[in-house]
């Protein structure tokens, strides 16, 4: 990934942190392929459509596209409020696909950050839990996995949470085949239009809770310059990594007593 013009596929570019992370890239003057399940209007060089539930429309939109990428922003999601099944393909097995297919379409030095969320607090240890659904990499075998899982459980922390494990372990294969980092960025609360569905989904008093101890809760501008960090070659040397761009939530409820100042 030289200076010049890059070329940047942005899934999930239709609204919220990812419209405003293809608009980003695309006022900078770099190649943007915004990827959406919908038509969208968001500033771009080139728009596609995929539903990330169906291997096969992923196959055929890397068939599409083919080589010669230097970062793949995965930021598509569904919040908890959807159907338990869409909830993994999409959050989980659709970033994975996407991810692996498009390994071998990209240029040496490229990055992938995918877009987790602080919802995925505990990932470590769940990772016996998870280990089945790592292993599922078609449709049927997230269903089968999932129907055997505790209902009572968040789903939508389950798939970023699997999101997260999946990108840790595949950072280190992908630098060392193909020469490309792979990284997550988990979010706090950001104000964009699935915000309600979060408030339905988590409670209105948790995300009230995230917004008195930090103070507000996170802008999409808040979100995609790390994103566009993360896949610069100034990231160059971080890889395997989910950064917390929370404005500090996570740590006020992990770290212990906070100092008094």
């Amino acid at each position: 990934m030289g200076t010049g013009q890059r070329r940047v596929i942005v899934v999930g570019a239709g609204s919220g942190i990812g419209a405003a992370t293809a608009a980003h890239f695309h006022a900078r003057g770099d190649y943007v392929l915004a990827v959406d399940v919908r038509p969208n209007e968001t500033p771009a060089s080139k728009h596609l459509q995929v539903d990330l539930r169906d291997p096969e429309a992923i196959t055929a939109l890397l068939t599409e596209i083919g080589p010669g990428w230097d970062l793949l922003a995965h930021v598509a999601g569904v919040p908890g409020t959807a159907p338990a099944n869409d909830v993994l393909l999409v959050n989980y097995l659709g970033m994975r696909l996407m991810t692996e297919g498009i390994l071998p379409l990209m240029n040496h030095g490229g990055a992938i950050v995918a877009v987790a969320s602080v919802a995925a607090l505990g990932w470590e240890q769940r990772a016996g839990d998870l280990a089945g659904l790592l292993d599922a990499t078609d449709p049927e075998a997230v269903v089968t996995w999932q129907a055997g899982q505790d209902p009572a459980y968040p789903v939508y922390s389950t798939s970023k949470q699997a999101l997260i494990l999946f990108a840790k372990r595949i950072a280190g294969p992908a630098w060392t085949k193909y020469g490309v980092r792979v990284n997550t960025v988990s979010p706090g609360p950001t104000d964009t239009p699935i915000l309600v569905d979060f408030e339905a989904s988590m409670g209105k008093d948790v995300l009230d809770m995230a917004k008195a101890a930090v103070g507000r809760h996170a802008r999409v501008d808040d979100v995609v310059p790390v994103i566009s960090f993360l896949g610069s070659p100034d990231a160059g040397w971080i890889n395997g990594q989910d950064l917390h761009v929370d404005g500090g939530f996570l740590s006020s409820l992990t770290a212990g007593t906070p100092i008094q100042l």
